[in-house]
C-alpha cells in the first residue's frame, strides 16, 4: 500500500520539483536562505505530489490501457481516496507558500489553478498541456525570485521549461493508444506522431544551443562547462537521434531526458555556487 502512494505522488517527480526551488536559491546573489528554500521546496514538492495524484485519478480509463498496473485501475487504491488525498496536499502546499509571503502564495495559488486546469481539460489539448507542465516545473525554479524578473534564475527556467516541453511530448507519443481510446487529442494524435519529433526534438536542440551561454556571458565557473560537455550534451545528442529515426522509442527518451534534466541541474548548481557576486554583475551588464 505504501508502494501505491510512492508511484501515485511520483515521488522522484515531486522530489525533484522542490529540488528546482534550491538550485533557483543557489542562483541568487547574496547568502543562501535556506529556510526559505525549505518551505518552498516543500510546497513545490507537495504541489507536484498534489497533480500527479489528481491526475491518475482522473485518468483512470487511459490508465486501464496505458498503465492498467497503476493502482487506481488495478484496484488496489480506491479513486475517492486519492482525490480527497490530492485535495489535501494542495491546501497544504498554498499554506506552505503563503508561509513564505503574499507573492509566494499568489504564485503557489496560481500553479496550483494551471495544475488543476491542466489535469480537467488541457492534458486533453495538443501542445496546451504540455506547455502547461513545463511552464510549471520552469516556475519551480523561477519561485525563489519571486516578484522580480527572472534575472538570476533565467538560464535555470529556460532549461527547465524546454527539457520538461520535450519530456512531456514524449510521454505523449508513448500513450498515444489509451489517449486515443478516451478521445484525447493530444499533439502525436491531433498532427501525427511526426509533430511530437519535431517539438520534442527541436526543443533539445535549442537547448543544445543555449548551453554556452552561462559559461561566456554570465560567469558560471568551470565546473559548468565540464559537466555540460561530458555529461548533458551527449545525453542531448542521443535523445535527439533517437527521437529522429523511424521506429521512435518514446519509452527510452522520456526516460533519457530525465537524465539529462539532472544532469543539466548538476552544471548549473556547480556553475553557480560561490559565483553569486560574478553571476550578479554579468546580469547587471
Amino acid at each position: 500500500m505504501f508502494g501505491d502512494w510512492v508511484k501515485l505522488a511520483r515521488l522522484p517527480n515531486a522530489v525533484t520539483a522542490g529540488a528546482g526551488v534550491w538550485l533557483g536559491h543557489a542562483c541568487l546573489p547574496g547568502r543562501f536562505a535556506w529556510g526559505e528554500a525549505a518551505l518552498g521546496s516543500a510546497a513545490m514538492a507537495l504541489l507536484a505530489a498534489a497533480g500527479n495524484m489528481q491526475n491518475d485519478a482522473l485518468d483512470v480509463e487511459a490508465d486501464r490501457i496505458n498503465r492498467p498496473d497503476r493502482a487506481i485501475p488495478s484496484g488496489r487504491v480506491a479513486r475517492g481516496t486519492v482525490m480527497n488525498a490530492a485535495l489535501a496536499l494542495y491546501i497544504l502546499a498554498i499554506l506552505a507558500g503563503f508561509s513564505l509571503g503574499r507573492y509566494d502564495g499568489f504564485l503557489t495559488v496560481s500553479m496550483a489553478s494551471l495544475l488543476w486546469l491542466y489535469n480537467h481539460r488541457l492534458k486533453a489539448m495538443p501542445l496546451w498541456g504540455n506547455l502547461a507542465v513545463a511552464a510549471l516545473c520552469a516556475l519551480a525554479v523561477y519561485f525563489p525570485e519571486v516578484p522580480h524578473f527572472p534575472d538570476y534564475t533565467l538560464f535555470p527556467v529556460l532549461f527547465a521549461f524546454l527539457t520538461t516541453l520535450a519530456r512531456e511530448v514524449a510521454k505523449d507519443a508513448e500513450d498515444m493508444a489509451g489517449d486515443l481510446a478516451v478521445g484525447y487529442s493530444t499533439l502525436p494524435i491531433r498532427f501525427g506522431e511526426k509533430a511530437a519529433k519535431t517539438v520534442s526534438a527541436g526543443a533539445c536542440i535549442v537547448v543544445v544551443l543555449l548551453l554556452p551561454v552561462p559559461w561566456l556571458r554570465l560567469g558560471y565557473r568551470a565546473g559548468y562547462p565540464v559537466i555540460a560537455a561530458a555529461g548533458l550534451l551527449p545525453l542531448l545528442a542521443t535523445i535527439v537521434s533517437a527521437v529522429l529515426r523511424p521506429g521512435t522509442d518514446w519509452h527510452s527518451v522520456q526516460s533519457r531526458l530525465k537524465w539529462a534534466m539532472l544532469a543539466g541541474m548538476a552544471a548549473i548548481l556547480a556553475g553557480v555556487v560561490g559565483m553569486q557576486g560574478a553571476v550578479s554583475a554579468a546580469v547587471n551588464q
